[in-house]
């Protein structure tokens, strides 16, 4: 008990020192792991029940926090404003190729770096990832403290510095940042306009991930301070917008803007949107709210609709069970009556045998001489009797083939007929309309969550 409240102190500690929106995340997060009270007898998230054997409902847990890939090419400035954006210097920064692998930049407790498959377990959802041959040494995650910005809702991940002529990757860089993008909800390209902003794999693997995430992508020009003279700066976009142009998607919401981090020694004041940056991240941030709020409610249909199904399959079993038994007792009934028939005529053919008509005539018929119905029945039994077979020869013999085929006919098809579906337990059936209870709570909770989301909008607005 004493644990309990420890942990429930902790977590309450904790839920209050969060945002709004790193709350609900949060909340969503636990609701399909650990339920609606993380650990307390009872509680089952939703994706236990949906993996329950009754139901076998494949449902994915969505991520509590946003990921955001920077890419482009070398010294764009991608690890400066990451280390800009959550105030604290954790990635190596220089004019010389820093950056030959990928960085994921993550909050927490504690300042920690993991390394290739400490990466690889922390981030289970890119597993694939460590399939590229070369890729497990330069994959690493640094853990940061900070809490500037929107950073607690964020995983940034920085890309190698993309460049042409003779460098070497110790892996298939443009394909990685390709499978990478699966696994992102937005990717910012940044384009330096001092050193290789027309780098021909930048825009080999810009093209690539327009094919299928062109949504996700969003373009800057960055180090703008760089170029003092706006008609320099002019043309450098003009260069960048015309080597793009045939390479994107969404052509018609294409924006440069031009970005660079903080300085207060700038003579002429230059446009800098790095502001627009971080709204793109919040906006990313927002996105993600609505689509794990909507994932949540899909998810609890599903799993309603799923016990539906679950209960007529049921009883839809159970009819068919009823039917196949009844089917099965007919014809049970069925192969005993030809099983007795069978045993009749081999008595009738037992009887007419020499030896026993011999005993018959000798000693049943005379002992019988005062029973007049058991006398008859015995003479019934004697060939001479009137139980001829219709004068087939041996047609005893063939009566009795036929009424043993007729038997193992009957019970190839009692085998086939009499065959019983599983059906629920009672225990079963309690635990499914436990589910459904369970469920119906679980979307009053995402109903509170969407509660608090709207009115952080409403707040900040």
């Amino acid at each position: 008990m004493g644990k309990d409240k420890k942990r429930e102190a902790k977590n309450t500690a904790d839920t209050l020192g969060m945002s709004s929106t790193e709350r609900i995340l949060k909340r969503i997060h636990e609701l399909y792991e650990k339920g609606l009270n993380p650990g307390s007898d009872g509680s089952v998230g939703l994706l236990s029940i949906a993996a329950d054997p009754l139901l076998q409902l494949k449902i994915y847990k969505p991520r509590k926090k946003v990921n955001v890939m920077l890419i482009g090419n070398h010294s764009a400035g991608k690890s400066s404003f990451i280390n800009w954006y959550i105030g604290e210097s954790v990635q190596t920064t220089g004019v010389a190729i820093e950056t030959r692998g990928f960085t994921f930049v993550t909050s927490g407790r504690k300042r920690d770096t993991l390394k290739g498959d400490a990466t690889f377990a922390f981030y289970d959802h890119i597993n694939g990832l460590s399939k590229f041959k070369g890729i497990s040494e330069n994959v690493f995650t640094e853990i940061s403290t900070s809490k500037d910005r929107n950073f607690s809702c964020v995983d940034l991940v920085d890309s190698p510095g993309l460049v042409d002529g003779e460098m070497e990757y110790p892996f298939d860089v443009t394909e990685s940042i390709v499978f990478l993008a699966d696994h992102v909800d937005l990717i910012l390209c940044f384009f330096d306009p001092i050193g290789q902003a027309l780098c021909k794999r930048t825009m080999r693997t810009i093209e690539r991930l327009n094919e299928h995430h062109a949504e996700k992508l969003a373009y800057y020009m960055s180090k703008a301070d760089q170029v003092e003279k706006e008609h320099d700066r002019q043309r450098v976009l003009i260069q960048i917008t015309q080597n793009l142009a045939g390479r994107i998607k969404n052509s018609h919401a294409f924006k440069l803007p031009t970005i660079y981090l903080p300085r207060d020694d700038l003579a002429v004041p230059i446009p800098n949107a790095l502001e627009e940056v971080c709204d793109d991240i919040d906006k990313a941030i927002r996105l993600t709210v609505q689509k794990n709020l909507t994932t949540m409610r899909d998810d609890c249909d599903a799993i309603v609709a799923e016990i539906a199904n679950a209960r007529e399959l049921n009883g839809r079993r159970r009819r068919d069970n009823a039917s196949a038994t009844a089917k099965g007792w007919a014809l049970m009934v069925f192969g005993w009556v030809v099983l007795a028939t069978l045993f009749y005529v081999a008595v009738l053919e037992a009887c007419a045998t020499k030896p026993v008509t011999t005993a018959l005539r000798t000693h049943a018929l005379p002992a019988l001489a005062t029973q007049p119905v058991f006398r008859d029945l015995v003479e019934g039994l004697l060939p001479d009797g009137g139980r001829r077979w219709f004068g087939v020869e041996h047609g005893g013999a063939m009566a009795m083939g036929v009424l043993a085929v007729t038997f193992l006919i009957i019970q190839f098809v009692k085998s086939r007929v009499w065959k019983l579906s599983p059906t629920m337990t009672k225990k079963d059936a309690k635990r499914l309309a436990g589910y459904e209870t369970y469920v119906k709570e679980v979307k009053a909770v995402r109903e509170e969550l969407y509660k608090e989301y709207f009115k952080q909008i409403h707040d900040n607005a």
